[in-house]
């Protein structure tokens, strides 16, 4: 049996309940978790200090069940059913069906790959996507982890959400820069959720990536509170400030029947 390291680089934390296998195992999804491009075995046990003996069983299990993907270059992942446990669920709907048939409309009429996504703790997390027809794809994997303060979606969200929730969620967050576009005042980004609120969506001109744009819009309950954002990327060579405004209807248009979809005793208007 092979030895785990000595000195765990993420601690693991003893639920108090006699349960340690359980504890390691959820150590190990937890660290996938923060590792949006993925692990190896031997990754995942320098990270934790467990065996690999003890990692492949675990990661082997997890993958059988569907919470854990290997991809082919041997690095694990975040698994499309532990996403689908996580998201919410209005009247007895997962968020990701009621939304599918706005986010497959959005992909068909922009063309581009469209994206889902929620707020978890301080940052946004991909839980589904729609690939469009364009020749070149240009996609976030499920489960990717994004800055809500960079972000076209993350903005879109904050920008719906009841005052008091966004302070509060805005004192945590941490507003790192990416490029030389990232906004890093807290004033300055109070300002740009507001005119994200009375434009109804939101754009990120390489504020987290050079060269890289985004269009999005808050999907909203019934009682116009933020569940999730949906949103369309691309490099700028293409997705342009000129092209985002002319598609930005779109994508307000797709984000009302993705809310209008999740309070079924609204009939659709559009």
């Amino acid at each position: 049996m092979s030895k785990p390291f000595s000195r765990p680089k993420t601690p693991i934390n003893d639920s108090g309940f006699s349960t340690p296998s359980l504890d390691r195992a959820l150590a190990v999804l937890e660290c996938l978790g923060r590792h949006p491009g993925g692990l190896t075995l031997s990754k995942i046990a320098e990270e934790l200090a467990l065996s690999l003996n003890f990692v492949y069983r675990v990661t082997r299990a997890l993958t059988a069940h569907g919470y854990v993907h290997r991809d082919t270059d041997k690095r694990f992942r975040v698994g499309v059913k532990l996403l689908a446990l996580c998201q919410p669920v209005h009247d007895d709907v997962p968020l990701t069906e009621a939304a599918m048939p706005a986010l497959r409309w959005l992909s068909d009429q922009s063309g581009e790959v469209a994206h889902l996504g929620i707020i978890a703790d301080t940052e946004g997390i991909v839980i589904e996507r729609v690939v469009g027809t364009q020749p070149i794809k240009f996609y976030i994997e499920r489960g990717t982890r994004f800055p809500l303060h960079t972000s076209a979606p993350g903005k879109a969200m904050l920008a719906f959400m009841p005052e008091p929730q966004r302070e509060a969620l805005l004192e945590r967050m941490t507003l790192k820069r990416y490029t030389s576009r990232t906004i890093t005042s807290r004033s300055e980004f109070r300002k740009a959720l507001e005119e994200v609120r009375e434009q109804g969506w939101a754009s990120d001109f390489g504020e987290h990536i050079e060269g890289h744009h985004c269009l999005g819009a808050a999907i909203l309950d019934g009682e116009q509170v933020p569940v999730a954002g949906l949103w369309i990327t691309g490099p700028s060579q293409w997705l342009t400030v000129e092209r985002v405004a002319k598609l930005a209807p779109l994508m307000t248009r797709a984000a009302r029947m993705a809310s209008e979809d999740l309070t079924p005793i609204v009939r659709r208007r559009l």
